[in-house]
């Protein structure tokens, strides 16, 4: 694996805005296969506004499990308060763990201008 010479610390920020289920699933199979082949040499953190809100609740959520298991990797999972407030949600309402931002979107500029890479989910 040439791409771990050095021991290079990567960054990548996954913008998730699909409430499809589908979507969810390959994004955690995609970061899953991401963290397989670069360990703990890659940040990520996955940006949720949009219609993402059931990829980020507590209540009825069949992604729990594997959100709760990408968080005890060191995963950052981060939801949009204008997302909550246009839901009519509050933080105690997203799965423990996940972190609120005031915006999605301000969260993507400024990281790409920092260097990470972006990777848009789905």
């Amino acid at each position: 694996m040439t791409y771990l010479a050095g021991m290079k610390t990567y960054k990548a920020i996954i913008q998730l805005t699909s409430d499809d289920p589908k979507v969810h699933r390959s994004m955690i199979r995609q970061i899953g296969n991401l963290l397989a082949h670069l360990g703990k040499t890659v940040d990520v953190r996955i940006v949720c506004h949009g219609a993402s809100m059931p990829f980020c609740i507590s209540a009825g959520n069949t992604f729990a499990g594997d959100i709760t298991a990408l968080l005890n990797q060191h995963v950052t999972i981060a939801a949009c308060r204008n997302m909550l407030v246009a839901n009519g949600a509050a933080p105690t309402d997203l799965i423990e763990g996940i972190e609120v931002i005031p915006s999605g979107i301000a969260e993507l500029v400024i990281l790409q201008q920092e260097g990470w890479s972006y990777v848009k989910a789905g």
